[in-house]
């Protein structure tokens, strides 16, 4: 089976250890590229998440804490990669949260149809809808 897409995640770390930005580069079969960073708060916030995406894929701690990128396979980077872009434009510190954990509890393929649907118009806002359980504050 050929992959449609190649993933990585790079965990970036201040001195002291801390997560201070994560990212999931994306290449698709044509060469392109894209890329979703988040830093700062928001990367730690959902560093528990994307750590869970990984552990479930196989990703080991080592490779966790080491300061390579990542190579994921086509589902775990499809996941990770729906968390990042759907807690992005969040600023809500428990929404962050929640979406981001919402997404990490979800089945594999679950979270590849959520991703496939990210893409069209009106998909990461009605993902955000349905994993904060419509609450609006």
């Amino acid at each position: 089976m050929t992959r449609a897409e190649r993933f990585s995640c790079a965990v970036v770390r201040d001195g002291e250890g801390r997560i201070t930005a994560i990212a999931v580069d994306a290449t698709d079969l044509e060469g392109r590229e894209r890329t979703i960073c988040l830093n700062g708060t928001r990367a730690a916030r959902v560093a528990a998440a994307v750590h869970d995406v990984l552990r479930a894929a196989g990703v080991g701690s080592r490779a966790w804490s080491s300061a390579r990128p990542i190579d994921l396979d086509q589902v775990a980077g499809a996941q990770a990669e729906l968390l990042l872009r759907a807690v992005r434009p969040l600023r809500r510190p428990d929404r962050v949260e929640t979406v981001s954990e919402g997404v990490a509890a979800m089945s594999r393929e679950e979270a590849s149809y959520w991703h496939a649907k990210a893409g069209h118009p009106g998909g990461l806002p009605a993902l955000r809808l349905l994993l904060a359980d419509g609450r609006r504050r």
